[in-house]
């Protein structure tokens, strides 16, 4: 083989091994922040609570577990993976813990204890890290996944969930603190005091891009850093204070507001914006510009630095795009740019339609207003809120309705309030004094109006319920059937006579008329049903299993088996037989 063929080769070599090298690199690193997170839409198994002891049961309402125990964790509640506690030792602060599954066999053993970790904000709303539960060895702890595989070894002093931030995983070793995620990879190395998110959340990756600041203690006091969330150091620690700008939604462009010595900065990711020279700085996210003060006296920024407004007025607050100051003891209005405002209003607020404002003035009435000053609409109102292209909310003091930019009214001035549904094309008004709430659509029209009661958004569909009615609508107002929102249901439930019952899908009555109210059937199979104040249950077959005995004031109960969901303090949940009146609240399921 000729010399040029070997350096042709040689090269050859070095750019694939150049390549591998950058991919694996580039693997590595997207270890850190890229992993699955398991959304759970059937829940298989849930806690029984029986005379202060749990247990588990199945969908079916058949007891897994008996109730014997303290405490007992469902880390993931479509596995039956059951952590069982008992027999507190207030000496170590530990229960003594088994994990069972559902033929009661003994799993992860092995270990000094095995617990679930709980985790907040999840995205499904379970309480627990889904997909792993941390274990003890030798007075260390590792991860370990709900099958038995060991993920870490146990060289953590401990393991607890990143606030807010699901399958992050913060670790403490020697009195240090980092991160890992649930597949064990190092994020962020344990080298810390302190480890706080930044409360970055958007829509579509919800919680998934939120940064680290990170914290060390100095000889001087704590010093704080930032890491973002794939892991690279954007700060170093040598900041008295950061804070991130979480109302600017852009995961390639972080804002941060950091102090030094008591001074307050802005920098957009490493780069600095604005010096260290102000004594506080604050964001506007209406207007998009950052209120800076230096000296006690404030102006305006935008994104970049450049200086709006200079920092000469005291007392500056924001009326929309509207800014009210005092200089010298004397008060004034600006606008944005730092020119005065003379039109008579402290507020304005532009309408979606670019050709209006909301302004509110001295004598204190909100009025609409065009661009050239015109007054639009003008009738003493207390508050005026638009709530889509050209309606507005508008208030008389306590009554509430809605009009047009013609003033026209089109929901009556009666309502104690309105407001919009989220993710619906439905308003909700209400009146207080009665409980009433009122459904309106786009149109404005009114689809239902109900007393005593309450209203749940759920992923298809709008429920309007009462201790005696019960109403499905789409999100534009358009009222559905039972039939409708739950398509693989048996029976549904039915009015017939003042008395509640349920028919087939043929509208053929299988349960009688007999009761004063019912639920539909939830996921489970199971419709709680009212006679003489007591609920009882009933299963998809129309039979009995629980004749009407039980005393609740909750709405519209839930039930597996012969078992109703009952709350707790801290929103954790539990089902019981327990047969007593109870003051809690509940909605049905999706």
């Amino acid at each position: 083989m000729n010399k040029k063929k070997i350096i042709i080769i040689g090269a050859i070599v070095i750019l694939i091994v150049a390549i591998i090298a950058i991919l694996t690199m580039y693997f590595m690193k997207r270890a850190k922040y890229v992993y699955d997170i398991e959304m759970i839409s059937n829940v298989e198994y849930n806690i029984i609570k029986i005379d202060n002891r749990v247990g588990v049961i199945d969908g079916d309402g058949n007891v897994i577990i008996e109730p014997n125990y303290d405490v007992i964790q469902i880390p993931n509640p479509s596995k039956p993976v059951f952590i069982c506690m008992a027999n507190y030792n207030t000496d170590t602060q530990e229960y003594e813990t088994k994990v069972l599954n559902d033929k009661k066999e003994q799993i992860l053993t092995g270990y000094e204890s095995v617990q679930a970790i709980p985790a907040e904000t999840t995205a499904d709303g379970i309480p627990f890290e889904k997909t792993v539960v941390k274990y003890k060895k030798d007075g260390k702890y590792g991860l370990v996944s709900l099958d038995g595989k060991e993920i870490t070894d146990a060289i953590y002093d401990d393991i607890s969930a990143v606030k807010y931030k699901e399958g992050m995983l913060l670790v403490k070793q020697e009195d240090k603190y980092g991160v890992i995620n649930i597949n064990g990879v190092q994020v962020i190395k344990a080298d810390y005091d302190n480890i706080a998110v930044d409360n970055y959340y958007d829509v579509n990756t919800k919680y998934q891009r939120t940064g680290f600041i990170v914290c060390k203690t100095e000889e001087n006091g704590y010093r704080y850093g930032y890491i973002d969330y794939k892991g690279d150091k954007i700060l170093d620690t040598k900041y008295t204070e950061i804070e991130r700008v979480s109302e600017i939604e852009n995961e390639d462009n972080i804002y941060l507001i950091a102090y030094k010595d008591g001074q307050a900065g802005l920098l957009k990711n490493k780069t600095t914006i604005l010096d260290y020279e102000y004594e506080e700085i604050t964001y506007n996210a209406y207007n998009d510009v950052f209120v800076i003060q230096r000296n006690g006296k404030q102006g305006v920024v935008d994104r970049k630095g450049n200086i709006k407004i200079e920092p000469k007025y005291t007392n500056l607050s924001f009326g929309g795009v509207y800014i009210s100051v005092e200089e010298d003891g004397n008060s004034k209005i600006i606008d944005i740019n730092g020119n005065e405002v003379t039109d008579g209003y402290i507020y304005k607020m532009p309408t979606m339609d670019g050709a209006h404002s909301i302004v509110y003035g001295e004598d204190e009435v909100y009025k609409i207003i065009d661009n050239s000053g015109n007054v639009v609409v003008d009738k003493d109102y207390t508050y005026i809120e638009e709530i889509d292209n050209n309606r507005y909310i508008v208030a008389s003091y306590n009554n509430n309705g809605i009009i047009d930019l013609t003033g026209k009214s089109l929901v009556d001035l009666k309502y104690s309030s309105i407001f919009k549904l989220d993710n619906t094309e439905l308003i909700q008004a209400n009146i207080s004094s009665t409980n009433t709430i009122s459904l309106i659509n786009k149109n404005m029209e009114v689809v239902a109006t109900m007393d005593e009661a309450g209203v749940e958004v759920k992923n298809n569909y709008v429920r309007l319920f009462s201790e005696t009615e019960n109403k499905y609508f789409d999100y534009s107002g358009k009222e559905l059937s039972a039939q409708e929102v739950f398509p693989n249901n048996k029976l549904y439930a039915k009015k017939i006579n003042d008395k509640w019952g349920f028919v087939d899908k043929e509208g053929v009555v299988k349960v009688q008329n007999e009761y004063e109210m019912v639920t539909e059937f939830n996921e489970y199979g199971f419709a709680g049903v009212k006679k003489e104040g007591k609920w009882g249950v009933i299963n998809e077959n129309g039979e009995i299993v629980q004749e009407p005995t039980y005393e609740l004031e909750i709405v519209s109960p839930k039930f597996i088996g012969k078992y109703y969901r009952a709350d707790e303090a801290y929103g954790s949940n539990y089902y019981t037989n327990v047969s007593k009146t109870t003051k809690e609240t509940d909605g049905e399921s999706e």
